[in-house]
């Protein structure tokens, strides 16, 4: 069915027609056409050298024998005691990051030499955890 508007002595009259076969048409046209689109290559840019960020003033001694923060938090649980033999994988710390809980690890095996953090603490990364003999 196609819709015709069709005047005729100058009065318009809107009508349904039939088409039965159409020579004129070769093959039915889509509804709704496709769009065009184009596509953008993106320009590669130059590259500006951004500052290097400052380094972090580590709280306490920074050496191979300590252990840093790996994030802020809050610090929730210590299971550990100064003068404690440690494996490597043990839980040292529980925190508290962004309401989800974090154990810290040991990274080696050693011994505690000192605690610098308390339960309550606030925590920031980068900070010393726990020193090791």
């Amino acid at each position: 069915m196609k819709k015709l508007l069709i005047t005729v002595n100058g009065k318009r009259y809107e009508v349904d027609v039939e088409v039965v076969s159409d020579e004129d048409m070769a093959e039915p046209q889509p509804l709704y056409p496709p769009q065009a689109y184009s596509i953008n290559t993106p320009v590669a840019q130059p590259r500006v050298a951004s500052p290097a960020p400052a380094p972090r003033a580590a709280q306490g001694p920074v050496d191979a024998k300590s252990l840093q923060s790996p994030m802020n938090g809050v610090m929730l649980e210590i299971p550990i005691s100064e003068g404690q033999d440690v494996k490597m994988k043990d839980v040292l710390f529980i925190m508290e990051a962004m309401k989800m809980k974090t154990n810290v690890s040991c990274p080696f095996n050693a011994k505690v030499k000192k605690i610098h953090v308390k339960v309550g603490d606030t925590i920031e990364s980068g900070q010393v955890l726990v020193t090791f003999e």
